[in-house]
């Protein structure tokens, strides 16, 4: 899947898009801003969600991670969302 940069920064303006990311990335992204998958698994598991590590094995771990933020974002627009303490 290619995103164009128009799409890109399309996405960056969204308000709720910097209210999501500022919640969430402290605890999937590492000091270097790579993308830690296990730890957004672990999220992933505190709420119940399927095992994303069968469904989406064949994926890479970027779009393994939008994969999980973008189930867990449902639950953070529900106010249901679980984040470890």
């Amino acid at each position: 899947m290619d995103i164009t940069r128009d799409q890109r920064f399309a996405w960056s303006k969204r308000p709720e898009n910097h209210e999501w990311e500022n919640l969430i990335a402290p605890y999937y992204k590492q000091t270097d801003g790579t993308v830690n998958v296990d730890v957004l698994h672990k999220i992933a598991d505190l709420n119940g969600l399927f095992d994303p590590r069968k469904k989406y094995a064949h994926l890479n771990p970027g779009q393994i991670a939008m994969n999980i933020r973008n189930r867990l974002r449902v639950l953070w627009k529900n106010g249901s969302l679980n984040l470890p303490a």
